[in-house]
């Protein structure tokens, strides 16, 4: 056997691509490593066309790559989609291209504030830089060069190589799959040269889990023909932004191990415990230094290229070099059939994290590599399993639980136990936002993080502690006491330097991040009970922005407390007075600042409580809603505000208060605002708890429209722009964690009904009959127990699987829960309350919809909610779940009628009569189906479509199904 069979490449079905050399068919038996490696690390999938080779058993095809949600894959190359897959661990974050590897750039500009053109970069967490002239050189996150090249070239008289430039015509047999269970992307493809000769290229590329340093690329190559081929390994300068050669001149090869080099460096000297880098079979050891525009933080990246069993090669010499990019190359021969493995091994560090960060850099990947891709894809892998452990199944849905996956993908990948840098709204997949650190963190991404995985969530409530200084130092020059916390900020939370919106002026007057922070901040201590962090770290935050709101609030003539000239979430609107979820989070933020004083022994102002007590929170009494400011005249809102009031906040209300402000907030919500509102707006339906089912509405309306490519990424708006009268907003930000985070809180704080106590959990479950298979969350983490909520269609399970017993406050009363004894609570279905209206919550279909505006909205019980075509015509058809007779059939329009519509019910869903309106109709299904208006509006688009808002289908009464639910 054939040293190289040990590890077979995954070699797609052949077909036909022009003259080549023959082929073999044999297929490759592999051979098992270990039974640990056998289980983890990634093998064969395919071999020759076309039937797939057989896999090992116990092979990582099951755990790894497996579906039920664990993996996403694309099966084509689509130019036009710039959503590709991204590998990260929190430290260190990479796009992976549609070829699989290299540097690229898919077309297309970023959003604001940048506005560049898109590209697959490379981030690393906390590494800033001076922004470009056009943003005042006001911060951005760096990107370093892209470090996963691995490029093939056939020799010969017509050489052609593999790269991530080669065109989808020469491409065959591709599929690129992320698997979210291990954390890594493979793609495998088939390869038609110039001369038509054929290889079959199969590449893995993780981050490691294990090593927050370390990143790896595996090829592996069966050519199907004979000759020389070449391997060059590359660190790619053109995926380099804000940045320089860390020293003048070119990027020559350098000194040794432990010298100094220019811009790029070889090394081949001496590695820690006497090994000799460089030397046959072992690699070579290539880096790039950099040191970042403005914040002058030195790093480095650095990548040893090993050779697997079958590769007859010298050592990987120096290839062209220039500014940013370094490149070593390794020849040997091949032979038709045979399976060839390289694999690169990646350090990077900055001066952030290490006083030498090139020899740090260095150290890492020959450290990866020395440890070699067996040892490390299995420490990797089961590294992200272990995080798995929390997890969230949803029974019977395919969709949702695929999208659940990626939510939850996307914030792993992005969070790492003890770092002390944030989240941006796009974390390290992009430099969407300048990369850099808003309200999203704490508000959306946050609470979902902290319900699982408390140690992830840790970093985004310690960098508020590592940039306090500079908050401090924002106050000052602004006039207040404490902390000023940048609403956009970067490496220090710098407001002249880091924050990038002064005109509408966003960074001085988007005063509610204050009270975001300070109600994280006591959420960390509810969820972990962590009294020496909250005495070292939370308590300085949390003191800070009580004595910054103390000092901002203004006290009227009557007594009562102002804060003026801010903006709430809301930026439609800014320079208002008494926003109201910046007032009641300010109140928030003094109330439990004088809780936690109390809880560490130390003294509060007496004014903290006062200004909490007397602080204006508008109220409109006539219509029983809560105004968004005062003086609010009912203007279209760009994103969630007011409705955070009932969540995350708990401002007391009353059912009818909560009910209608969702419902009038979400009536006033710009449609083509940002993607995170609708979650808030489902968690709000859950709790409010109204009969029907718009929770589900919600819930859909949170995910569905934004949902990109085959990876299940998350865009930042349902359209081509993020808010339609923002003037600033550009391209949608994706992979947008932001919404990913608010979609991910509809089950850990919507269905469950979870908020956080000091000394117990409120659960209050529901669950949508869309969803009636069941919810099962696991691995929830609160005070150093872990949990289960299993939602069935009636009853909810709580089960401890480690530590103390717990208390569980509840609408039914306090349990308490232990080992072994669960507490079992009442589901509740709003889905199930009696009404005539035969038609609210059946199943909905419609032949066209409008993003965002779906069939099930038409019959949810909800009027707020609407189903719209995305036509001018279209036709709604509803489900009544078998023949009963059917009354009045009323269909309730939205802002748009139509010009006319038509009323038709079936028995069989084929045969359609007019229901004439008898009163006695017999029917399973009814239909409407509505006309607007074709012509364009004035403006020269299209008119708003008509749509139904709630369709009431009245049941006969003495129908034998008269009342729902009994």
């Amino acid at each position: 056997m054939h040293p190289s069979a040990q590890h077979p490449v995954d070699r797609p079905p052949q077909q036909a691509a022009g003259p080549s050399a023959p082929r073999s068919r044999k297929l490759v038996a592999p051979l098992l490593a270990t039974a640990l490696i056998a289980v983890l690390a990634p093998v064969s999938a395919s071999a020759a066309a076309p039937t797939p080779a057989p896999e090992a058993a116990g092979s990582a095809q099951g755990p790894c790559l497996k579906g039920d949600g664990w993996t996403a894959t694309a099966t084509r190359i689509d130019p036009k989609d710039s959503h590709h897959a991204f590998v990260g661990n929190g430290y260190l974050g990479q796009r992976v291209p549609p070829n699989g590897t290299g540097y690229a750039a898919p077309g297309g500009t970023t959003g604001w504030p940048l506005k560049t053109p898109e590209y697959d970069g490379s981030f690393v967490s906390g590494l800033y830089a001076k922004g470009p002239k056009d943003l005042k050189g006001r911060q951005a996150i760096a990107a370093i060069p892209t470090w996963t090249t691995l490029d093939v070239a056939t020799g010969g008289a017509h050489p052609d190589t593999f790269s991530s430039a080669t065109a989808p015509g020469r491409i065959s047999h591709y599929r690129q799959t992320l698997s979210l269970r291990c954390g890594f992307v493979r793609t495998s493809l088939t390869w038609t040269a110039a001369d038509g000769r054929v290889t079959d290229l199969v590449y893995d590329v993780l981050a490691d889990r294990t090593d927050a340093h370390t990143g790896a690329v595996r090829l592996r190559m069966t050519p199907h023909w004979s000759g020389s081929a070449t391997v060059t390994d590359g660190l790619d300068g053109r995926g380099a932004r804000r940045m320089t050669p860390s020293a003048d001149g070119a990027t020559t090869a350098g000194k040794e191990a432990g010298g100094e080099a220019t811009g790029g460096q070889e090394t081949g000297g001496k590695e820690a415990g006497g090994k000799e880098a460089g030397g046959a079979g072992t690699g070579r050891t290539m880096d790039v230094g950099f040191r970042t525009d403005g914040t002058k933080t030195e790093g480095a990246v650095a990548s040893t290229l090993r050779t697997g069993p079958g590769v007859r090669a010298n050592p990987p010499r120096p290839a062209a070099q220039d500014k940013l990019s370094n490149r070593q190359q390794v020849s040997f021969p091949v032979r038709s059939g045979r399976s060839y493995e390289l694999t690169k091994y990646v350090g990077v560090d900055t001066a952030l994290t290490s006083r030498t960060p090139r020899a740090a850099a260095d150290a890492a990947s020959r450290r990866a590599a020395d440890r070699g891709w067996d040892s490390l894809f299995a420490r990797h892998s089961a590294a992200w399993q272990r995080l798995w452990r929390s997890d969230i199944e949803v029974k019977g849905r395919r969709d949702l639980q695929s999208w659940v996956r990626s939510a939850q993908y996307g914030l792993l990948a992005n969070t790492r136990t003890g770092n002390r840098n944030s989240i941006g709204p796009t974390g390290l997949t992009s430099d969407n936002y300048a990369g850099e650190i808003f309200w999203d963190a704490e508000t959306w991404m946050y609470p979902g993080l902290l319900a699982a995985h408390p140690a992830l969530a840790r970093s985004i409530v310690d960098y508020r502690y590592k940039t306090r200084a500079g908050a401090a130092a924002n106050a000052r020059k602004l006039g207040y006491d404490g902390l000023f916390y940048s609403w956009t900020s970067g490496s220090k939370g710098d407001l002249w330097n880091e924050c990038h919106s002064w005109d509408p002026p966003h960074c001085k007057t988007q005063n509610h991040l204050m009270g975001d922070i300070s109600l994280a901040t006591w959420q960390y201590y509810l969820a972990t009970k962590d009294t020496a962090w909250l005495r070292s770290r939370g308590w300085p935050v949390l003191k800070g922005i009580a004595e910054f709101w103390a000092s901002r609030a203004t006290r009227n003539a009557d007594g009562s407390y102002s804060v003026k000239n801010v903006a709430g979430p809301d930026e439609y609107s800014n320079g208002v007075d008494d926003a109201v979820f910046t007032n009641a989070g300010a109140a928030t933020a003094l109330r439990h600042a004088g809780r936690v004083a109390a809880i560490l022994g130390e003294k509060a102002p007496a004014s903290w409580k006062t200004i909490a007590d007397k602080l204006r929170i508008p109220y409109d009494s006539k219509k029983k809603i809560f105004e968004q400011y005062a003086g609010y005249k009912g203007t279209t809102i760009k994103q969630a505000d007011t409705v955070l009031l009932m969540y995350p906040l708990e401002w007391p209300m009353s059912q009818t208060q909560a009910a209608r402000t969702l419902d009038f907030y979400a009536g006033h919500t710009d449609p083509d605002g940002p993607a995170m509102t609708d979650s808030v707006h489902a968690i709000d339906a859950a709790g409010i708890g109204e009969a029907g089912c718009s929770t589900y509405t919600y819930l859909e309306r949170s995910i569905k429209p934004f949902v990109r490519g085959p990876f299940d990424q998350f865009s930042e708006a349902r359209g081509e722009k993020a808010g339609a009268e923002d003037p600033h907003a550009g391209k949608p930000a994706q992979d947008f964690l932001t919404g990913k985070g608010g979609f991910l809180q509809t089950f850990t704080h919507g269905l469950t009904g979870l908020r956080l106590r000091e000394d117990r959990v409120r659960l209050d479950p529901m669950l949508p009959p869309q969803l009636s298979d069941g919810v099962t969350l696991r691995g929830l983490h609160w005070q150093g127990r872990t949990y289960d909520i299993e939602i069935g269609a009636h009853q909810t399970t709580v089960r401890l699987t480690a530590g103390a017993p717990m208390r569980i406050e509840s609408p039914e009363g306090e349990k308490i829960v232990s080992r072994g004894v669960p507490a079992v609570l009442k589901t509740r279905r709003p889905d199930l309350a009696a009404t005539s209206n035969a038609a609210r919550c059946t199943t909905a279909t419609a032949t066209s919809e409008e993003p965002g505006l779906y069939a099930g909205a038409a019959v949810d019980g909800n009027a707020t909610t609407a189903w719209v075509p995305d036509a001018a015509t279209g036709a709604l058809t509803v489900d009544l779940g078998r023949t009963i007779h059917v009354g009045q059939i009323t269909p309730h329009w939205n802002k748009t009628r139509p010009t006319s519509y038509n009323v038709q019910v079936s028995r069989d869903g084929k045969h359609w009569t007019g229901t004439g309106y008898a009163g006695r109709s017999p029917a399973r299904y009814v239909r409407v189906t509505v006309h607007g208006d074709p012509g364009p509006a004035a403006d020269g688009k299209p008119k708003p479509h008509p749509g139904i808002s709630e369709l009431t289908v009245e049941r006969v009464k003495d129908d034998p199904a008269a009342e729902r639910g009994k």
